[in-house]
């Protein structure tokens, strides 16, 4: 792990390209994508849009790596490097509210955690101006568990993005979250693709479909 997280330095400008071709996936005989085709550069916010059940998550769960294609092709490049399918999860940052948060940390064991999973040391300095911005400050050593649903989200948001991958993708990131919660996804949106990142957001929210500049409508 920690040879493929050394493409990048937290904070680093970065320059990304992302392309998939023809993906298709199928669950108990139904097909759920059926050739979708995109491609997002450094700078872009991509909305992956549709109905329910048009697969929107699935295909941002393809897109991280940590579900594959039954046929088609992704490829995640960085600084002009391919990043290899199996080590793209390492490269990615999620948001999704089918992903669990282990009730027993604090948010800032949590982050700490994550950070020595992907291959690194935890740097305290790091994951202090992270929970600050993301304003769970105040809550950074309280047990997730006592946390309400927004503050929950919050610490998922804070996971994604304490680690500066490349490719951010948010799957109803904004789900529980009040007004300030919102404006700071705006600000944690606006901050990666400053650096050069690409983020994904899958969502049929109006208003998170005005931070898009390109969309992907499944």
């Amino acid at each position: 792990m920690c040879a493929t997280t050394a493409i990048i330095q937290s904070g680093d400008q970065v320059t990304i390209e992302l392309r998939a071709s023809n993906i298709n996936k199928t669950f108990l005989l139904r097909k759920v994508l059926k050739d979708v085709t995109l491609h997002a550069r450094s700078g872009d916010v991509l909305g992956v849009v549709g109905d329910n059940g048009t697969g929107k998550s699935t295909l941002v769960r393809i897109l991280a790596g940590v579900l594959r294609e039954d046929s088609g092709t992704c490829a995640l490049t960085v600084n002009g490097a391919e990043i290899p399918s199996v080590e793209r999860p390492l490269h990615v940052g999620f948001v999704a509210p089918y992903l669990r948060l282990y009730d027993e940390f604090t948010p800032r064991e949590l982050l700490d955690l994550h950070t020595q999973l992907q291959g690194a040391s935890a740097n305290a300095a790091n994951t202090h101006a992270v929970l600050d911005r993301i304003g769970l400050a105040e809550r950074a050593d309280d047990v997730i568990a006592t946390l309400s649903s927004g503050l929950r989200q919050r610490v998922a948001l804070a996971l994604a993005v304490h680690r500066d991958a490349p490719l951010l993708i948010l799957d109803e990131p904004s789900i529980t979250l009040d007004a300030s919660g919102r404006a700071i996804v705006e600000a944690e949106l606006q901050r990666h693709i400053a650096r050069g990142g690409i983020a994904i957001l899958a969502t049929n929210d109006e208003r998170e479909k005005e931070l898009c500049t390109t969309f992907c409508e499944l």
